[in-house]
């Protein structure tokens, strides 16, 4: 479907397309850019006077282009991931939750992990290159932000007085990659750890046992997100995960009850990585580049064939045209030798 295509009934498709990377369609929900403006504002109103304004939005901007670039290189992940497992991934949307990365690979257990478990590993990438830089730039691994409730800062607080600007800029890319994949790790379907869990479930049990056994969990998984969302400080985004992937597991249960399907949202995708297809029947594998460029000369071959029988076929009628008015010793030698190939082929369809 078309971007021109979308219902925008759907509150998804209130995106608009930011540009195309490796045949991947890239769109931002309009929300996103919204809650981006109102964070700005946020941030600006709680900050002490001391602090400049021109340093708060640079510090503001800069956190919020690391978190686009992050997310939107765990979306890559899933789909060059999906891709390499022959399925097909054209497009990713950012929105305020994260990334929903548009993919479709084949229906079986190795793909799903494969397409999955892409999306953190670039997170997992990014994070050991910046752990390596601080404790190399440092001398010591308290420079490294480990402590998942404070991702943004490190464990050894004191580097912090020595710390430069591009130190920092370091610390804080660890802490976006390291927030995200957190997040994802979640055993809440439909965030990449529950993918895993029902992907590792899935030939042992089946594929609708595993997704039931994979939403319970979720569900379970968010009310426990949820509870412990309201002893922290910053508790909002939590708690919004824990609704979306408490939701997006009720949903799923119901419509696979109802109606044999797999898709919560009615547009093909999740929060990080949608696996639209039948739940009862398997999807083509995707042909290889042999494969298809042999099927490629089929098709051109079956093309000439066609049109070499419909121009036979108007020579033919030009023939028994000319025979009804002029007679049949009218005829040259080519259209006599024409008129004998069809006679001889009738005779051998008849036999």
């Amino acid at each position: 479907m078309s971007y021109k295509e979308r219902a925008f009934d759907n509150p998804l498709n209130w995106s608009f397309t930011a540009g195309r990377v490796f045949g991947i369609r890239i769109r931002i929900h309009v929300v996103f850019v919204l809650c981006a403006v109102v964070l700005l504002a946020m941030e600006a109103r709680h900050a002490p006077e001391s602090a400049g304004f021109g340093r708060i939005l640079v510090d503001a901007l800069g956190v919020y282009a690391l978190l686009f670039g992050v997310v939107l290189l765990h979306e890559f992940g899933h789909c060059f991931g999906c891709r390499r497992v022959g399925g097909e991934a054209d497009e990713i949307l950012l929105w305020p939750l994260g990334g929903l990365a548009y993919v479709s690979p084949p229906h079986d257990p190795a793909a799903h992990m494969i397409t999955t478990v892409a999306g953190p590993a670039v997170n997992v990438v990014i994070c050991a290159v910046c752990s390596a830089v601080l404790t190399l730039w440092f001398g010591t691994l308290g420079a490294v932000p480990w402590n998942p409730l404070h991702p943004m800062l490190p464990v050894d607080l004191n580097v912090l007085l020595t710390a430069s600007t591009a130190q920092t800029w370091i610390m804080r890319l660890f802490g976006v990659s390291y927030f995200i994949l957190l997040i994802n790790l979640l055993p809440i379907f439909p965030f990449d750890g529950g993918r895993v869990l029902q992907a590792y479930l899935w030939p042992r049990k089946g594929y609708a046992p595993s997704m039931a056994l994979a939403t319970t969990t979720g569900m379970i998984g968010a009310v426990v997100v949820g509870l412990f969302a309201l002893f922290l400080e910053e508790s909002l985004l939590l708690l919004m995960i824990a609704a979306f992937g408490y939701l997006t597991c009720w949903q799923t249960r119901r419509m696979m009850t109802e109606f044999g399907t797999v898709d919560p949202t009615g547009s093909g995708v999740d929060f990080s990585a949608q696996f639209s297809f039948p739940a009862d029947e398997p999807a083509a594998r995707r042909p290889g580049y042999f494969e298809r460029r042999r099927l490629r000369r089929q098709a051109r071959k079956l093309k000439e064939e066609q049109q070499h029988m419909q121009e036979h076929a108007r020579a033919v009628e030009l023939i028994l045209r000319k025979i009804s008015e002029s007679g049949i010793s009218s005829l040259t030698p080519k259209e006599r030798r024409i008129l004998e190939d069809e006679t001889r082929r009738h005779r051998s369809a008849g036999a």
